[in-house]
C-alpha cells in the first residue's frame, strides 16, 4: 500500500497514457478495416509531385480496386466543367496494352498514371477562358457496368490554382515591364524630337543672322 501511494501519480499518468495509445490502436485499426471493407467500388487519388532533378511537375492519379473481384474499367481521369478528361487511353499506350486487351484493376490493387502538369494546367486555362478560379474539380472512373464514380481532386485542385495564380502573376509582372519599356521608349522619342526641333531652329536663326549681316555689309 505504501508503495502504491508513494507511486499513485506516476501510476495513475501511464495507466492514462496506456488507454490514449490503446484507443489510438483501436481507431487506427478501424479506419483501416473501414477503408478496406468500403462500401465504395473504387478509390480515386490524386497528388503532386515536384521532381527538383529536371523540374519536371506532375500530378499521379491512382485508382484502386476496393471491390472483392476483379474489375474491367472503361474510363478515368478528371472532371471539370462537366467535362470529362480522360487518360484511359494514355495509360493504355504507356502499359503496352493492345486494342484486344481489356484493362483490368485485380481485387484489392491498383494502378496510376503520372499526368504532366504543365498540360493539364493548360487544358484548364482553356477551359476557364481567363478567369483564375477553379471550379469543382473532381476525378473519376467508369466501369464496364457503365457506372461512374467520383471523388474531390482538392490536392490537385489547390496546385492548379496556385500554378495559374503563378503565371497570372507573371503575365502582370511581363506587362508592366512593357509598358515601362513603352514608356522609356516614348520618351526617348520625345527626347529625339525636342532635339531635333533644336538643332532646325539653332539653324534658321543663324540663317538669319547671316542675311542680315549680309545686308549690312552691302549697305556699308
Amino acid at each position: 500500500m505504501e508503495f502504491i501511494q508513494e507511486y499513485l501519480g506516476i501510476i495513475v499518468v501511464g495507466g492514462f497514457a496506456a488507454i490514449i495509445i490503446l484507443l489510438i490502436v483501436i481507431l487506427r485499426y478501424n479506419i483501416f478495416l473501414s477503408m478496406f471493407f468500403s462500401s465504395k467500388k473504387f478509390r480515386v487519388t490524386g497528388s503532386y509531385v515536384f521532381e527538383p532533378s529536371d523540374n519536371s511537375k506532375k500530378f499521379s492519379l491512382a485508382i484502386f480496386n476496393n471491390n472483392v473481384n476483379d474489375t474491367r474499367i472503361i474510363s478515368f481521369g478528371f472532371i471539370y466543367k462537366n467535362y470529362s478528361l480522360d487518360y484511359l487511353k494514355s495509360y493504355r499506350l504507356k502499359q503496352n496494352i493492345s486494342a484486344n486487351e481489356k484493362t483490368i484493376i485485380a481485387s484489392r490493387d491498383c494502378i496510376g498514371l503520372d499526368i504532366n502538369a504543365l498540360e493539364l494546367k493548360s487544358v484548364i486555362k482553356d477551359m476557364n477562358r481567363g478567369k483564375r478560379r477553379i471550379s469543382k474539380f473532381r476525378t473519376f472512373v467508369s466501369d464496364s457496368s457503365g457506372i461512374t464514380y467520383k471523388q474531390k481532386a482538392r490536392l490537385v485542385s489547390r496546385q492548379l490554382a496556385l500554378m495559374i495564380k503563378d503565371d497570372y502573376l507573371a503575365e502582370k509582372a511581363e506587362k508592366k515591364a512593357i509598358r515601362m519599356q513603352m514608356k522609356e521608349e516614348a520618351k526617348a522619342i520625345r527626347e529625339k524630337k525636342r532635339i531635333e526641333r533644336k538643332i532646325k531652329n539653332k539653324a534658321r536663326i543663324n540663317k538669319i543672322k547671316i542675311k542680315f549681316r549680309s545686308i549690312f555689309r552691302f549697305k556699308k
